[in-house]
């Protein structure tokens, strides 16, 4: 049986009456099934780490409460680490608990036949709110002594990002897009499709610019995970380490395609130049530039380019109207832009209170900059490639009658 089916319970639907007799069993089970696989998957990750740790020493009671600090931090929790602030956290634990928790909300939708707005509405509230409860309580009883979280940072955060998790789950059962868009002109669906597959080629793109700095850089992450000595429990750390932050890393490196760069304290980096100093010896921060700014660095500014095209593409269905496909296009830039800016808020944060605080990307200048970049290549193919209206052709009037012979 696989996780989901015991979180869910099989997938054939029940009949309809049935289904809304044991709504609220669905619900406490859907609200609690995720959060407390979440947090056994953490603490199974952790114990992994901590036993293969040269000279630690591991007790259920110590890794449980780690646990429960690094599920805060997968819902966007602020800690507090010996003093020191730590909101530069890692986006792939919070995509991995998102993705658990969309898919046991949208499977048990499927399976009880919520099909409404209003049943997800029900159903995103309750698991938002249950792990709200577990996020306060954790806070308030569950972390290391050396971590501390505000309790109601805690309800908050993990409330919404477990509610918006459960929300694009149902998305597609309780048919929320169509009735968000419910009056919206026709264009506003190729908007949002041409928005998000342009996004998806920026975030690629700059995953893509990420492993390749760390494929050409070898010598500095093996310095890296030298410098943390040797051990298998190092080395299982600090890989763990580096692929959680890589959305973070597309992220930032995203930012630095279109111009706006990355900062992580004084260091920061730009196609157009480097400020160096000290980073932390993380793997990951191996593919960080350095040197001067070097003429081939320009080629980054084509993937915000490519990445306007092809949103622009997909609006070229929108409409023979090439006036409605420029509406659509434009509204695509606008769109990646003010996902840009929340990606950039949380792909940074602080970072103790040293020389490497704070991690920037900074989100208005990247929002306006992916908007500028984007717009224009989006517009023009979306004006050229798209169908024409083809005029009805004005029939001839009728010959006059022949005169009549006389």
């Amino acid at each position: 049986m696989s996780v989901l089916s015991a979180l869910t319970g099989p997938s054939e639907p029940k009949p309809s009456g049935e289904n809304r007799s044991d709504l609220g069993r669905v619900l406490l089970a859907v609200a609690c099934g995720p959060a407390l696989a979440g947090y056994a998957l953490v603490a199974a990750v952790l114990g992994l780490v901590i036993s293969t740790a040269p000279g630690a020493e591991i007790t259920m009671a110590s890794t449980a409460r780690a646990a429960g600090a690094v599920w805060l931090a997968a819902h966007r929790v602020p800690l507090i680490v010996a003093g020191a602030p730590l909101g530069a956290l890692p986006l792939l634990p919070t995509l991995l608990l998102g993705l658990l928790v969309a898919a046991c909300t949208g499977r048990a939708a499927r399976r009880h036949g919520l099909d409404q707005p209003g049943d997800a509405a029900r159903l995103a509230g309750t698991v938002a709110g249950m792990h709200s409860l577990f996020g306060l309580t954790i806070a308030l009883a569950a972390t290391p002594s050396a971590v501390s979280a505000s309790p109601v940072q805690a309800a908050l955060g993990c409330g919404v990002v477990a509610g918006l998790a459960a929300g694009c789950g149902l998305m597609r059962p309780c048919r929320l897009l169509p009735a968000a868009l419910q009056g919206a002109p026709d264009w506003a669906r190729h908007a949002l499709s041409g928005a998000a597959l342009g996004l998806a080629v920026l975030l690629t793109g700059g995953l893509a610019a990420v492993l390749a700095g760390l494929l050409v850089s070898p010598g500095a992450v093996h310095d890296d995970f030298a410098a943390w000595g040797p051990g298998v429990g190092n080395g299982i750390g600090l890989t763990l380490l580096s692929v959680s932050y890589l959305p973070n890393a597309a992220i930032a490196a995203a930012s630095w395609s279109v111009g706006t760069g990355v900062s992580i304290g004084a260091v920061s980096a730009t196609p157009l130049g480097v400020l160096a100093g000290p980073v932390p010896a993380v793997p990951l921060l191996a593919a960080l530039p350095e040197g001067p700014a070097a003429s081939w660095w320009a080629v980054a500014f084509a993937l915000p380019v490519a990445a306007g095209a092809m949103a622009g593409r997909r609006c070229s269905a929108a409409g023979d109207d090439p006036a409605v496909r420029v509406r659509a296009a434009a509204a695509d830039a606008g769109i990646m832009a003010v996902a840009c800016f929340v990606l950039a808020v949380l792909a940074g944060g602080r970072l103790g209170e040293g020389a490497f605080d704070p991690v920037q990307v900074p989100a208005g200048s990247f929002a306006v900059a992916v908007a500028a970049w984007t717009v224009l290549p989006a517009v023009v193919v979306a004006w050229w490639s798209g169908p024409r209206a083809t005029p009805t052709p004005t029939p001839d009037p009728d010959p006059d009658p022949d005169p009549d012979p006389d």
